[in-house]
């Protein structure tokens, strides 16, 4: 049943998401007014809204205006439904824990982040104020008071990448390594900025992608952001490739970073330390 649960809070919170990747952008309250058609602006009726199935009943479009909806708001829903039941199976079998039960609650609120950050960029090229920098206090918040709880994070949490323990293997930073994925995320991105926006001579990487890095680093700390920083540069590189290769991209185009950012902040959130320990392994 918990599983269940999870799945479908996690359903609830994309369609919240969906409301924030429609009106953040365009700078619209995300409380008032209600729901509704963005065509003919007819309020959404509760049993209208239901997460996946409401769209599917539809059959895509609005029950006044027939206006095609989105085939965003599903995709957004199952994702987030999806990356939360992964985030529960991540600590299975010991999820209901107090330690576990924390680094879930993390996880819940960094994908509920990183989800509007991703389809956000890659509509509008923009990354809203409110989600840059919230990711970093929450990041922050969210770090001071599981630590202020002084639960023991060296034997519960296993905070030593390059020491794993035999057995399950979870990592959650320290404060001050919290500290330094922020500023090693954010110097990081700021220099391929500044050395971008000189031999390019135009912007090479917006400043949103430079808060949004330093917002990864507070919830991954140093060692997770390094290993996001080199996937996402990785990601960037295979991706852009291959628009160029299939002309779907010209070389002028611009395409937007956040995207690869979030991808690499995924993986690394679910596989960082298994990689992390591959790669010292072969050194």
């Amino acid at each position: 049943m918990i599983y269940l649960f999870i799945f479908i809070l996690g359903l609830c919170i994309g369609s919240f998401l969906n409301v924030c990747i429609w009106r953040l952008p365009r700078g619209q309250s995300l409380l008032r007014p209600a729901s509704h058609c963005p065509n003919c602006q007819n309020p959404i009726k509760w049993y209208d809204n239901i997460p996946l199935l409401s769209y599917s009943l539809l059959k895509g479009k609005c029950r006044r205006c027939s206006s095609p909806i989105s085939p965003r708001y599903p995709l957004v829903e199952a994702l987030t439904g999806t990356l939360f039941l992964l985030s529960l199976l991540h600590y299975y079998p010991i999820t209901f824990t107090l330690s576990s039960s924390l680094l879930l609650l993390r996880d819940l609120l960094f994908i509920s982040f990183l989800i509007p950050i991703f389809f956000i960029d890659l509509e509008n090229q923009i990354i809203p104020n409110p989600l840059s920098y919230g990711i970093i206090i929450t990041g922050l918040i969210i770090n001071i008071f599981i630590h202020s709880l002084k639960i023991g994070t060296e034997t519960i949490f296993y905070t030593n990448l390059f020491s794993p323990e035999n057995g399950m293997h979870f990592y959650f930073p320290s404060f001050l390594s919290s500290l330094a994925g922020m500023a090693i995320g954010g110097g990081l991105f700021l220099a391929v900025y500044f050395l971008g926006s000189f031999f390019l001579k135009e912007e090479s990487m917006g400043i949103g992608d430079i808060k949004l890095a330093a917002g990864i680093g507070v919830f991954l700390g140093w060692e997770g952001m390094l290993i996001c920083f080199f996937l996402s540069f990785l990601l960037g590189a295979v991706i852009a490739t291959t628009l160029l290769l299939t002309h779907l991209k010209k070389r002028r185009d611009k395409i937007p970073f956040a995207p690869f950012l979030v991808g690499a902040a995924l993986i690394s959130l679910f596989l960082g330390d298994k990689l992390l320990h591959l790669y010292l392994a072969l050194l």
